[in-house]
């Protein structure tokens, strides 16, 4: 098992929006709980928002639950309470027989454990400094949205949204903003070691601003494709870079390698790669609409589905989906086959269009059947 992220506050909770899954209880029982991880503006918009009427792209309900519930893009941490003492750390493990270990530094009850993957089982032991087992338990993390709490704006999972059948599988592939070159190593551990990144797909560079951006962290791969927004309003050879970027992903997913994609915000260049591998796996319109929104919870990058920079520009995301309604042919309507038929045509001399092959492979390492 890879090392997963976790990063511990052992101060007191003060808000009331954090939800303690793991009680105080008998040192050697193991409970098993189960914790939601999701913060209540992501819940909220995920469980009651469906756009599946509104193909025109008009309209947008993120901002009514940004401004009731805060633009807040951090999860929920699992809280570990445990009486006897002070604690020296607390190790977790998803096997019973922790055959594979993971450990967290702890002192004082609470510890917030997070961005621990939904779904998973974890078993944990707090013990304190001569070894003395202080409490033992069992959680799982519930709420599908896995939000990445680090050092880094807008960072989620795409793991979690539903296909036919299944979902896309945790901790394959990240979405997110730039990486600051000023970002201590705990925040570079957390990519690398915790989340177990090994490819850095950038996405920027078609600016002035962005013609030096480079790698930031260390050993880990370095992909730059300098693509202009999204293939609606992109130009040059916007279309066989998008596809040229699916392509590397199917290779690096193919030899079990995590990539983190990203641009400046996470938002326009990001979200159109999101939005077209998710679209090529099966994830219904609705939901990519909704992936697509949760950037405006970054609170620096509002990306409604009707969001526009300027009076005289159309909706971003309009753009995209009216550019790839070109690709209907004969008179295919369903976002799925669009984005596939956008996928394997060709747009230049010098890329050639993704295979049928190719994308059922994508689909391999990205769905988990339920």
């Amino acid at each position: 098992m890879k090392r997963r992220l976790i990063q511990i506050a052992v101060a007191a909770i003060v808000a009331a929006s954090v939800v303690s899954c793991a009680s105080a209880g008998s040192l050697k029982r193991s409970v098993v709980e189960e914790c939601d991880i999701e913060n209540e503006s992501a819940r909220k918009f995920l469980d009651e928002v469906d756009y599946s009427a509104d193909t025109a792209y008009v309209v947008s309900y993120i901002s009514d639950y940004r401004s009731k519930y805060g633009a807040n893009d951090k999860p929920l941490p699992v809280t570990v309470y445990w009486t006897g003492g002070q604690a020296s750390k607390i190790v977790l493990s998803t096997s019973a027989r922790f055959k594979d270990t993971f450990e967290i530094q702890a002192s004082e009850s609470p510890a917030e454990i997070y961005n621990l993957i939904p779904g998973e089982k974890y078993y944990y032991r707090v013990l304190g400094g001569d070894g003395k087992l202080l409490k033992s338990g069992c959680v799982i993390p519930v709420g599908p949205l896995r939000m990445i709490n680090g050092f880094a704006d807008n960072v989620r999972d795409l793991g979690g949204w539903k296909v036919d059948g299944g979902h896309i599988a945790y901790g394959k592939l990240y979405r997110g903003a730039y990486l600051s070159s000023r970002m201590p190593d705990s925040g570079k551990d957390i990519f690398k070691k915790d989340l177990g990144i090994s490819v850095d797909l950038d996405l920027r560079g078609i600016k002035a601003s962005e013609a030096h951006v480079g790698p930031v962290l260390e050993g880990v791969d370095y992909l730059k494709l300098p693509v202009e927004k999204n293939i609606g309003r992109g130009t040059g050879n916007t279309e066989e870079l998008y596809q040229q970027a699916i392509r590397s992903i199917i290779g690096w997913l193919g030899e079990g390698r995590a990539v983190y994609f990203h641009c400046a915000g996470g938002a326009d260049r990001t979200g159109s790669l999101a939005f077209l591998i998710e679209a090529l796996v099966g994830v219904s319109e609705s939901d990519l609409s909704k992936d697509y929104e949760l950037t405006t919870y970054d609170g620096k990058n509002r990306r409604q589905r009707d969001f526009r920079a300027t009076e005289e520009e159309t909706h971003i995301l309009y753009e995209l989906i009216t550019y790839l309604r070109k690709f209907g042919y004969p008179d295919v309507t369903n976002i799925n086959q669009l984005a596939y038929n956008w996928a394997t045509t060709r747009h230049s001399d010098s890329v050639d269009p993704l295979t049928k092959e190719e994308i059922e492979l994508l689909r391999k390492y990205l769905i988990v059947k339920d």
